[in-house]
């Protein structure tokens, strides 16, 4: 856009000076008065334009001159133009005329302000300045960055949907530019101008003890300017029965016992039928009990193995409940600097 800040603002008669004295004489003013008036709101706004969208502006100009006069025009922004036609007869004292421009906002993106600066053939007046602002939507547009699936019951396999529209009528095409987590399966869907991912949660293939997910993943385009786009997928699974928590992480060798609370979401008592820890090292001290809301089950590290599985059956919910048991060994750790091993399969992909 052509920058116009060494041109003369519209601006009304400036009010007359005050008497000065006798001795001094008065300076003239160095901007004559403006000899027009604005019928329009000004600036003119275009609001919002499409990418490739013609918009067409209005300005209402009124003479407030004695005498008539003729309009040149002198600069125009990138992207406007103007029939000068409109200015081949001349301005008559007390005339009103709608000055006519156009603006293709092929290039540009983003507010965009603009300008069409007139001249006159009457050295006794100003440079006009006519002032016009739009904001130029993008070419490709998602409907949300961000969305959520809330809250998922471990049997449910929900799908969002990510839908994508293009402007301008180019065909749109998507690919997929990150790795999707093993817990989620994603389809892409084309139709013309609009395209759409397809994202299901797969509770079932989650690591135990994983309750809830803040996918970030990439979506490449075939626009220009808009080649990525980064989109966030949240969610978080229910369980009937809630462990507090998720998993029992024993990171250091002092720490030889932890407790595990287990309730109900619905606050309702429910009983442990069953409880077993698969794999050595840790030991369950607690046997199940009467029907509660509340359970409370301590855990005792007894070795040195690395994770084993506490499984529980609970009347109030029809799969077993996973808690992982880990032990941090300190002295296991990798040297400070030394590259972490990957991540379990079907860990990568998403926070906790």
């Amino acid at each position: 856009m052509l920058i116009l800040t060494t041109l003369l603002l519209l601006q009304s008669p400036a009010p007359a000076p005050a008497p000065m004295p006798a001795t001094q004489a008065a300076k003239p003013d160095p901007v004559p008065p403006a000899r027009i008036e604005l019928t329009t709101p000004f600036p003119v706004h275009l609001g919002s334009v499409g990418p490739r969208e013609i918009r067409e502006g209005l300005f209402g100009i009124r003479s407030t001159h004695d005498r008539p006069f003729r309009f040149r025009v002198l600069d125009l922004s990138l992207g406007l133009s103007l029939d000068e036609a409109q200015f081949t007869e001349p301005m008559q004292p007390g005339e009103i005329r709608m000055v006519r421009v156009r603006v293709d906002p092929a290039g540009m993106e983003g507010f965009i302000k603009g300008a069409v600066r007139l001249g006159t053939d009457d050295p006794a007046q100003p440079n006009y300045i006519l002032r016009y602002d739009m904001a130029i939507r993008p070419e490709v547009a998602v409907d949300s960055g961000r969305k959520s699936l809330g809250e998922v019951a471990p049997h449910e396999s929900p799908e969002i949907r990510f839908r994508f529209t293009r402007e301008g009528g180019d065909l749109l095409k998507l690919v997929l530019a990150s790795d999707i987590p093993h817990h989620l399966d994603a389809e892409l869907v084309h139709d013309g101008t609009a395209a759409e991912l397809r994202l299901t949660l797969r509770p079932g293939r989650l690591q135990p003890g994983t309750t809830a997910g803040l996918e970030i993943l990439k979506v490449a385009t075939n626009a220009p300017r808009q080649p990525l786009f980064t989109l966030y997928l949240d969610w978080r699974i229910a369980t009937p029965v809630i462990p507090t928590p998720s998993r029992l992480v024993f990171s250091d060798l002092k720490t030889t016992l932890q407790g595990l609370e287990l309730t109900a979401r619905d606050g309702k008592p429910f009983r442990i039928l069953k409880a077993d820890i698969q794999g050595q090292g840790f030991q369950l001290l607690d046997r199940p009990g009467a029907e509660a809301a509340r359970h409370v089950l301590r855990i005792r590290r007894v070795g040195h193995a690395p994770e084993a599985m506490l499984v529980l059956e609970c009347s109030n919910q029809d799969a077993p409940l996973k808690v992982p048991l880990r032990f941090l060994d300190p002295k296991a750790r990798p040297a400070k600097g030394a590259v972490p091993p990957p991540p379990p399969p079907g860990e990568h992909g998403h926070r906790h």
